[in-house]
């Protein structure tokens, strides 16, 4: 296995997983909500991930209380209301609109971040990346016209999830100068459960109505996928990973399909066409 030999490569290979993995959860996802809450789901998988990342700080050869230790625990906290919030957005939309189109509107994040940086980060982007920027927002605008099967309520809470999840990556990504990939993924866990817990018990279902099985593909897929992304992003730089997460377009396609019977129209064809190549260049132009 020397591909995986150096930082770089092994976090490429954790990208990958983890477009894998969240495709597999957002199918798992979509089959839930038809019948459970989406604070209830919250609740559960939060709850899990948050044992889990106990256990792992019990574990460490540093200690509990050196593993769950932050310089910046307000960072700590915005990137756990974020996913919060980007993940309650998703499975609502996921109730709405199908696999493929979701993850579709998921797929402009890498571009908002290439705006975002420039604010909050100070990085300069050039006219190439600006120009892929429009390029992939004419892209988001030919899925979400009103003739396709996106518009409407459910594209919009979609997009306003996609914007939640870029957030989220850039305070990862500045979250890991000062933290370990345990720390961040612990303190999303506790935020996770401080948030979920009160509107998920109020929303539980009976338990003879709840799904054990696909909660818990729940729980064990979303606690792998954002743990795959944390360790990325601590193993080598976002730019070096990002052209990997539009494998989740690719995955979400044939599960859509295989799960739910359902294919994207042309609209979202085309429009996920020209927001993964805006991608593409925009990080080829970063790079570069």
């Amino acid at each position: 296995m020397s591909f995986l030999s150096s930082p770089r490569n092994l976090g490429i290979f954790f990208a990958i997983m983890a477009s894998i993995i969240f495709s597999m959860h957002d199918a798992v996802s979509k089959l839930l909500v038809v019948n459970h809450s989406v604070w209830f789901i919250m609740m559960v998988r939060y709850w899990f991930h948050l044992i889990v990342a106990i256990i792992w700080a019990l574990m460490s050869k540093d200690g509990f209380r050196a593993a769950i230790t932050t310089p910046r625990p307000f960072l700590q906290i915005i990137r756990g209301i974020l996913l919060v919030t980007e993940i309650a957005l998703i499975i609502y939309a996921y109730s709405m609109l199908g696999l493929a189109e979701v993850t579709t509107i998921i797929m402009v994040h890498p571009l908002i971040v290439t705006g975002l940086a420039a604010v909050f980060l100070g990085e300069v982007v050039g006219w190439h990346r600006i120009g892929a920027l429009l390029v992939g927002l004419l892209g988001l605008g030919v899925i979400m016209q009103p003739t396709g099967n996106i518009w409407g309520y459910g594209g919009f809470v979609a997009l306003a999830a996609t914007t939640a999840f870029a957030l989220y990556q850039l305070f990862t990504r500045l979250a890991s100068r000062h933290d370990s990939t345990l720390t961040s993924f612990f303190y999303a866990g506790l935020i996770g459960v401080i948030l979920a817990t009160v509107p998920g018990l109020k929303m539980a279902p009976a338990l003879a109505d709840m799904n054990w099985l696909l909660l818990a593909g729940a729980c064990i897929f979303s606690t792998a996928a954002h743990f795959s992304v944390m360790k990325a992003l601590s193993l080598t730089e976002a730019s070096a990973i990002q052209p990997f997460t539009y494998m989740q377009l690719v995955w979400s396609i044939p599960i859509g399909f295989l799960v739910f019977g359902a294919l994207p129209i042309w609209s979202t064809i085309l429009g996920a066409t020209m927001i993964v190549g805006a991608g593409l260049y925009t990080i080829h132009r970063g790079n570069r």
